[in-house]
Order: C-alpha cells, then structure tokens, then sequence
C-alpha cells in the first residue's frame, strides 16, 4: 500500500511539474518594437537613446503575466536586440504566456592606444574595436550596462497596468557581455560592490588611429571618465526597486564572486555554459584569453587582445555556490564539459548548444519559484476592490484567497501609511509599512482562516482576506 502511494504522489508531482504554467507554447503573440525607456550619456560623453522590444501574449486572460528582460551579448561593443537568438527566445517566451523586454543598452569602450592588424589577420576572426585601452572600461561598460537593464526593470513594473504583469515575478536573462550585466542587475546591491574603476578615474588615452578606419571611433567623443553614479543608475525610478525573482545566464559571467554575499536579494539562478568557450573561461580566466593564446599566439595571427578583466564563468560560480551551502541561492547549472586546448577556434562553444533545450530548462526553473509566490493564472484576476472616498483609492488585493504570498495595490498616496493583518480573535497575524504602489508579505507562515487587513486612516471597515 506504501508502494502504491509513493507511486501516486510521485505521478502526481510530475504532473503538477510539467504543468505548471509559463513553460508551454501556447498563445500567439503581440510585439511593441523601438519602445525608448530612457536616455543616459555613453562612454564617450555622447547621449544615448535607449529602447527595447516588447512582447507580450495574445489570446491570454492572465491579468498577473511574469516579466522577463533579455540582455543581449557583444563584448560590451556590438550586439543588440535585434540578435536572432534574443528575437526568437522573445517570441517563445511571450508565447509561454512571458512579457519580455528585449533591451538595448550602452555600448562602447575607449580603444587601445597602439593596433596593427596582421598580416594574416581579417576582420572576419578579429574585431578591431575589441582592442581596449585598458581594463577600466570593461569595467566600466558594464556597470553602464548594469544601470541600463536596472532601468528597463524599473520601466517595465510602471508599466504593469499596460501589460497585465506581475511586478513580484520578475527575471533577467542574457548571453555572453549580456550575461555579466544581468548578473550585476541582479545582485549588486551594494556600493561597496561598486568597483573602483567606477569612480572618477584618468582619462582614457587617445586611440590609435588607425582604428577609425574600422569605425571603432565616434566622430564626437570625449576621452574624460568621470564617475559613472548610483549602482542603481537614474532611469525610471519612483515606485519600483529593481530587484528580481531570478537571473539566467548564457555563458557569461562575474568579475567577482563577493557579488553574491550580504545581499537584500538572492535572486534564483539558472546558468549554462561549454568548457569550450574560447570567449568567456567557463571557470576562470581572462575574457578573450583562449583566443588571444590559444588562437592567435600560436601562428602569430592577430594582435592578442590586451587587457581583459580575469572572470569567473558558470562552472566556478556553481562550485562556488556549492561550498556555501546554506547560504546560496537557488541555482541550476548546465555546464557542458566539452574542454578543447587548441584547434577550436571557429566552432568555439560561446553559444547555446540547443537553444530550444535550454531555453525550456530555464523556464521549467523558473516556473517553480513564480508558483511558490501564488501566482497561478487560475486564480490571479480574483482579487477584492475596495473604493473607499473616490476612484483614486482604490485598493485591490490579489490572488484572494491566497496561500503563499499575499498581493496587494493601493493608490501612490497611502505609501508610507501602515497596514495591519488580524485574525479572528483580533490577534495581529502580520504588519508593516507601505513602501510602493504594489505590496507583498509572506503569509506561508500563518494558519488558514479567514483574516482581516486594514490601512490606517484608509480603511476603518476591514477587508477579509482568506489564507487556504
């Protein structure tokens, strides 16, 4: 009888798994393309425009969708949202039953003071405007990078009546460059993680010229590095953090692995990478070392490239997680052990071995932390409203009944005002401080019955919330 019943919860586990919601096809989709979601200066003191795509389900009912914001790859030079893989994973992520923000964001380093393109060498396995003046500006560039998606994040929870989305379920992904920035997004939350090549440094030095030939050099530019800011950055802020559910990685990487201690967040993390990367090492080395040594140094072929920050890749931040047991956070790592010394410079493995494979893997992953927050498209649209005084205090609370975490949307005046939760007898089961438009509080903790939530000066009758 005990078999029969481990049995049956076992297939009843697998089937709740594979059908929680957000991991299949099954919508069509919407686009909103070139959306600009601010403007900030780039490296060479030029402004910069940024935009992204939207896309977003069609032929959904859900009122409470999960955002997710792409980053695309491109050494911090190139690349953008209009890269084929971020396009398509758009697209199959909206179809998912996703929001997703495809984003561009900054780009540009100033460039090395001294290049000479070898005599063996082309423009088709080397990248001129690759060739930095020092390390300072990967640094750098991807701070930027860092500010720029924590703005995209920021823009697309003030648009959450526009979509139908959930500003509690949010997710970065990105590749390569796009990977180190989504990792930054997401756990630097610290000014003392701000790296000194952040702050005021020395002017960069004047490139070589021959450099502009290749258009690697703006036609207005300013060589001054002035402090780059706020770890936060200054795009769209007001009422919502930047802070996210969860963060994939497609072979990029972390300058640093204190990037994850002593964090407000931890974010879950889903990451995969190929021992032959010849790109981003994908357990530690330099960003473009094994092309620079293992590629060019051994026929002499083109200029190595100088410079590059050292990084950890996926496989040393999954070790790594792992010696910190508890304190990590909830990690998946699909780490392909395909390590090739030389000879392995045109297939190089800085890409997603079977897009559609991963891609689902990381959805799977991060289905399971958007269903531990009570988000179920079944019943995310029930929610009590209360219009106490006018249209403009309207409170809504949602899912209700709830179970895990209980949601609840108040008009921008009452931030700063208390809220109290009581049970039957009158006991204070939770309480807090409003600090957004959008509130949550864990209530996994509390007993099922029926409870009461009231908002000093809003909300003398009480409103009954169900814990199930």
């Amino acid at each position: 009888m005990k078999k029969i019943l481990l049995i049956s919860f076992v297939c009843l586990v697998f089937f709740v798994k594979a059908q929680l919601p957000y991991t299949q096809v099954v919508f069509s989709y919407d686009s909103l393309i070139n959306v600009v979601y601010g403007t900030a200066i780039d490296y060479a003191g030029n402004t910069d425009t940024l935009k992204m795509d939207i896309f977003k389900p069609s032929g959904d009912s859900n009122c409470l969708r999960p955002i997710i914001v792409l980053v695309h790859g491109g050494s911090w030079i190139g690349g953008s949202k209009e890269d084929p893989d971020l396009v398509y994973l758009s697209r199959n992520l909206a179809s998912r039953g996703w929001v997703v923000a495809n984003i561009n964001y900054r780009l540009g380093t100033h460039k090395a003071q001294s290049y000479s393109m070898y005599a063996l060498c082309n423009t088709n396995i080397s990248q001129p405007c690759a060739y930095i003046s020092d390390s300072s500006e990967i640094y750098r560039a991807n701070f930027r990078g860092m500010q720029d998606a924590k703005g995209a994040i920021r823009f697309m929870k003030n648009r959450n009546a526009l979509d139908s989305s959930d500003v509690y379920n949010v997710f970065i992904a990105g590749e390569s460059a796009g990977g180190f920035v989504s990792f930054a997004a997401a756990y630097t939350d610290q000014l003392s993680e701000k790296f000194p090549d952040c702050y005021a440094i020395a002017d960069a030095p004047s490139p070589d010229p021959g450099l502009a030939a290749y258009g690697c050099i703006p036609s207005s530019i300013s060589y001054s590095r002035p402090d780059l800011g706020d770890i936060d950055g200054a795009l769209n802020t007001g009422n919502y953090d930047a802070s996210v559910k969860g963060i994939g990685n497609f072979y990029g990487g972390v300058f640093s692995l204190d990037i994850f201690q002593q964090n407000t967040f931890k974010p879950d993390v889903y990451m995969f990478h190929q021992g032959s990367d010849v790109i981003v090492h994908f357990n530690y080395g330099q960003i473009l070392g094994r092309i620079s040594w293992e590629c060019y140094a051994q026929t002499n072929l083109c200029q190595s490239y100088y410079y590059y920050p050292m990084a950890f890749g996926s496989d040393s931040i999954a070790k790594y997680f792992h010696s910190i047991v508890p304190y990590q956070p909830i990690y998946q790592s699909e780490i392909v052990n395909n390590y090739a010394y030389l000879n392995n410079c045109v297939s190089n493995g800085h890409a997603i071995d079977n897009i559609q494979f991963r891609l689902q893997n990381m959805v799977d992953f991060f289905a399971n932390t958007i269903f531990t927050t009570g988000n179920n498209p079944a019943i995310n649209c029930q929610h009590v409203s209360l219009n106490n005084v006018n249209e403009n205090d309207r409170i809504k609370i949602f899912p209700n009944p709830a179970n895990n975490y209980l949601r609840f949307s108040v008009p921008p005046e009452m931030i700063g005002s208390n809220f109290v939760l009581t049970n039957q007898l009158g006991g204070i089961a939770a309480s807090g401080k409003i600090t957004s438009v959008d509130n949550s509080f864990d209530i996994r903790e509390l007993n099922s019955g029926p409870y009461m939530l009231s908002i000093e000066k809003y909300l003398p009758q009480k409103i009954v919330v169900v814990k199930y």
